[in-house]
């Protein structure tokens, strides 16, 4: 009996926990392809990247099942451009069952409220998606063709009322970009050595370019978005090219001219990650995140530039700048590390729940007090959550600390750079920002007394 109780449990919860997986399962149809898998994809910065991959049965049909890490839009298809992918709207707990056939998909059954609204979408731009990038279409079928989709858009624009109010906006916007995507593209691909010249082009060709076309960054979960980017900038940077053809659409200027023409930082941050040069040195790096940093906005520009810094930064040999950090003091300044070049610096990790943190607390105030007349400057660095703020912001109260109280919220960019996984911990850094020690001794033992005289004893 209870075997039998163990098992009924076990497939209650298996049930549950698939119960609020997202599933994504169909068909694939592919006359003239060869496709024995397919792909599931997420999209960051308006580019996709594998999620995973399943070999197709023999009757063409495949299933993924799996925990979005967010909602928005996904993928599913292949990497050859020639063979394309398909994008869906997946939130957790969503099921969706969709019959591919060559360069189409259908949405089958019922489907969540934004898949019904983008199959719609999907449906209604099929043509013009496909003699956008894959035909050889001429302008004079293509532009009164484009020209009446502009106009149903419009009209299709004011249907979309999902209880989703995030994806309605989204994609509204995406209609927009995609609407421009087709229209620029189009002119991208040599049709038969053909030029289009200006006046050939619809009036729709003039409101392509705004001075505040990206009002948000809804163009990065965008499938296609780094293209549409890539080529809303090339095509800002035109001018007044009189004829168009593939040419008219080569990248010109430097990199900050073209920036210019988003007015969306993340966007911009976008664009540096996937057209800039990136540094080779770590030297160079902090001179590119000095001049670029506030562009990378999203979590994954973060994660990239992080990584690079990271990387670039182990690569050093010798004397190792100290890594930037930028956190919130108690008022709500922000505070950097490389603020207090010219000054010794003592940077203290902890939290408030950390009891070996809260001992060397007088043992730190009373250094700090030693050398508030002397070139050493005094950091400390919360790892408390973001939930706990509060708690910090009374401990600091409690515990009488003033002077530099910075907030990290949580095991963030410092503890990564520095390799922190216990605290508490302290780090010297001399007057030129360079690493003296990463792991440096305790303010209850001498040595660090005996570390910070020595520092300050150097001359330039």
């Amino acid at each position: 009996m209870k075997k039998l109780m163990f098992a009924l449990t076990g497939l209650m919860l298996s049930f549950c926990c698939s119960a609020q997986m997202t599933q994504i399962w169909g068909t694939v149809k592919s006359e003239g392809f060869d496709d024995k898998d397919i792909t599931l994809y997420e999209i960051n910065d308006g580019e996709t990247r594998e999620i995973t991959k399943t070999s197709l049965a023999k009757d063409g049909s495949f299933g993924f099942m799996f925990n979005p890490a967010k909602e928005g839009f996904y993928a599913i298809g292949w990497g050859e451009f020639i063979r394309g992918k398909f994008p869906v709207y997946l939130k957790k707990g969503d099921k969706t069952e969709v019959a591919i056939n060559n360069r189409t998909i259908d949405f089958i059954g019922k489907q969540s409220p934004e898949n019904t609204v983008l199959y719609q979408w999907a449906k209604m731009t099929d043509s013009i998606r496909y003699n956008s990038f894959h035909s050889m279409q001429m302008y004079d079928e293509f532009f009164p063709a484009l020209t009446k989709l502009i106009a149903q858009a419009e009209i299709f624009k004011k249907t979309i009322h999902t209880p989703n109010t995030v994806f309605n906006a989204s994609m509204k916007q995406i209609i927009g970009y995609d609407l421009d995507l087709y229209a620029l593209n189009f002119l991208a691909i040599p049709r038969g050595g053909t030029f289009i010249k200006k006046e050939q082009l619809p009036p729709y060709y003039n409101t392509i370019i705004e001075p505040k076309k990206f009002k948000t960054d809804a163009v990065l979960g965008m499938l296609n978005g780094q293209r549409y980017i890539d080529m809303y900038v090339n095509f800002a940077m035109s001018g007044n090219k009189e004829t168009y053809a593939n040419s008219a659409i080569l990248s010109r200027g430097t990199i900050d001219q073209r920036m210019i023409t988003l007015d969306n930082d993340a966007i911009k941050g976008a664009y540096m990650l996937s057209k800039g040069k990136m540094p080779a040195n770590y030297n160079a790096y902090q001179e590119f995140m000095d001049k670029y940093g506030k562009y990378f906005q999203t979590t994954y520009q973060k994660s990239v530039v992080e990584e690079l810094g990271t990387k670039l930064y182990n690569s050093v040999i010798g004397p190792k700048p100290g890594i930037n950090f930028t956190y919130p003091d108690q008022k709500g300044k922000m505070i950097s590390l490389n603020d207090f070049k010219g000054k010794v610096v003592i940077v203290d990790v902890w939290a408030t729940w950390c009891a070996p943190c809260k001992q060397q607390i007088p043992y730190l105030k009373k250094m700090e007090e030693a050398y508030k007349s002397k070139d050493v400057a005094f950091i400390s660095v919360s790892v408390d959550y973001p939930k706990d703020k509060q708690k910090w912001l009374t401990a600091l109260k409690e515990l009488d600390l003033n002077g530099l109280q910075l907030f990290a919220g949580g095991w963030t960019k410092i503890t990564k750079d520095y390799a922190i996984s216990v605290i508490p911990r302290f780090m010297v850094f001399d007057k030129k920002g360079n690493v003296v020690s990463t792991d440096s001794p305790r303010p209850s033992d001498p040595k660090l007394k005996e570390l910070i005289e020595k520092e300050l004893a150097k001359t330039d």
